[in-house]
């Protein structure tokens, strides 16, 4: 019998960032994407923001206007799925609530602002489809608009990712403002003075050890890229393009030679890449050279990619498994540059996993709280970092203050709160942190605050005593019988004794007793 075909699904991705927005449809019935029509409007949020610090009224009415377009076509196309992400400009823009309220309603679907380590890890999921990045390092490198987005993969997992004010038009304008200077040694100079600003931030990301490909995305390296091949072929490797780091440094000044308008009457370039594309091959040297790079490979995916990826799965649990995986990744690299007990780590892990497993008909949460739950526990003890004295309250600080790949800042914070609560007073008002929260995310903290405390006291000897648990709700009380790690002994003691004593939280959250026994 003949194989059913399936349906074919059509889908489309906005991306509005700093240069301009970009719509892409494609069609998918099970094999590769068809692309169906694409579209870009040149307007430049980011002139506003890093000029005024918001997004003027003008630059909203041309973005509504672009995105009332890509609406129509998204219509026109049939575009059963549709996902809009705004990035750096609208990120830092003052008044962004009111930039993504009035966006949305012009848009096909809302607009979800992203921050700077999910762009990050979107990114890199683009750039595995086209280059293997499951063996040593890899330093990937996205020069945008307002934002460079950096990103370290090791074995195949972003472990850690950071964005970086090195965006092209943000350095375009920079530079205006100190010499009014678009071109020229001079102009070369003031970009990298500003590149050089992020130098030990990356390199402290890096460390000692080798990168063992440097790879750049982003229309500025594309153009970079198309510029060589005119003149003299294109290089691949693999299938992917391969740019040498002194063919961009030649590049860098034969563009400085030029104007913006000379560069697009010699190139062919449009005006609002002709005037972009130096500060960001600067940037990109920059880093090129700062890791060792003696080649830059050029895949030629984007952001756009990744979300189309998810668009069109359609499979929300196939998107939540790669985002877990990435997350505990993330999270394990960030434990061992604080120097956590891996040993210990795991260990809670894993039993805050089973006690949240098993309580779901008591908190009603989903799998995202699930792997916001397992980020905490594996960095509950990052504080003794700083102190064994009021360490819950360093690891909170440290968490912070850090990235979580693939992480909203958001989500991030509620991690550290977690954290924060795994031990000492209960969550409350007198912590700004808390407080700042609103009613659901209050309600989040003290959940998985409440089974990661049981879970820390489960492991409270830091040597794995407690094998399993089981939590058996009764009449009026739930029971958390465990099982040792060694079949012939007894529960330890210490191990119950701590569970029950760290149940407060569990208690007031949920009302109703928790009673740990053998």
């Amino acid at each position: 019998m003949a194989r059913r075909r399936e349906r074919p699904v059509r889908g489309a991705v906005i991306d509005i960032g700093s240069n301009a927005l970009r719509l892409q449809i494609v069609e998918a019935d099970g094999s590769e994407p068809v692309l169906l029509t694409r579209d870009r409007v040149p307007v430049r949020l980011g002139e506003d923001v890093f000029r005024e610090g918001r997004i003027g009224e003008a630059s909203i009415q041309a973005a509504s206007a672009a995105l009332a377009g890509f609406a129509k076509l998204c219509t026109q196309y049939g575009a059963q799925r549709v996902s809009a992400v705004a990035t750096s400009a609208v990120r830092e823009a003052s008044n962004r609530d009111e930039v993504v309220a009035l966006l949305s309603e012009a848009a096909p679907a809302p607009v979800r602002v992203l921050s700077g380590t999910e762009e990050a890890w979107l990114l890199a999921r683009a750039v595995e489809v086209r280059i293997d990045t499951r063996r040593g390092r890899s330093l990937l490198v996205d020069v945008g608009g307002g934002s460079a987005e950096v990103t370290l993969v090791e074995d195949g997992h972003a472990v850690a990712a950071a964005s970086h004010p090195l965006g092209a038009v943000r350095l375009l304008e920079a530079a205006r403002r100190e010499s009014g200077a678009v071109e020229g040694d001079a102009f070369l100079a003031l970009v990298s003075q500003h590149a050089g600003r992020c130098d030990y931030r990356i390199a402290d990301r890096l460390g000692s050890q080798p990168v063992d490909r440097f790879v750049a995305t982003g229309g500025n390296i594309e153009a970079l890229a198309d510029l060589e091949a005119d003149g003299r072929g294109r290089r691949s490797e693999a299938g992917v393009e391969v740019l040498d780091v002194r063919v961009l440094e030649r590049w860098m000044g034969e563009l400085a030679a030029l104007s913006p308008n000379e560069r697009s009457r010699r190139f062919g370039l449009l005006p609002d890449r002709a005037d972009v594309i130096l500060p960001a091959a600067v940037v990109y040297q920059h880093l090129a050279v700062l890791s060792g790079a003696r080649r830059i490979l050029v895949p030629r995916v984007a952001l756009r990619d990744a979300l189309l990826r998810d668009v069109l799965s359609g499979t929300e649990a196939e998107v939540h498994d790669d985002w877990r995986e990435q997350l505990l990744a993330s999270a394990r690299a960030l434990a061992d540059r604080f120097h956590c007990d891996p040993a210990h780590a795991e260990c809670v892990r894993r039993h805050a996993l089973s006690l949240f497993a098993q309580t779901t008909e008591l908190h009603g949460r989903g799998p995202t709280e699930g792997g916001l739950l397992e980020a905490a526990a594996l960095l509950h003890d990052a504080g003794r970092f700083i102190s064994g004295d009021r360490h819950h309250e360093h690891s909170a600080y440290l968490i912070r203050a850090s990235e979580l790949v693939g992480v909203a800042a958001e989500d991030r914070d509620l991690v550290a709160l977690v954290a924060r609560y795994h031990r000492g007073p209960r969550p409350h008002d007198g912590d700004p942190g808390y407080a700042s929260l609103g009613a659901e995310d209050r309600a989040r903290v003290c959940v998985l605050a409440a089974l990661l405390r049981i879970a820390e006291g489960l492991d409270r000897q830091h040597r794995g005593a407690v094998a399993a648990l089981e939590v058996k709700p009764g009449p009026g009380v739930v029971e958390l019988r465990l099982t040792p790690a060694a079949p012939a002994l007894d529960t330890p003691l210490i191990e119950l004794e701590a569970a029950q004593e760290r149940a407060d939280l569990f208690e007031a959250v949920f009302g109703v007793p928790l009673r740990a026994t053998r």
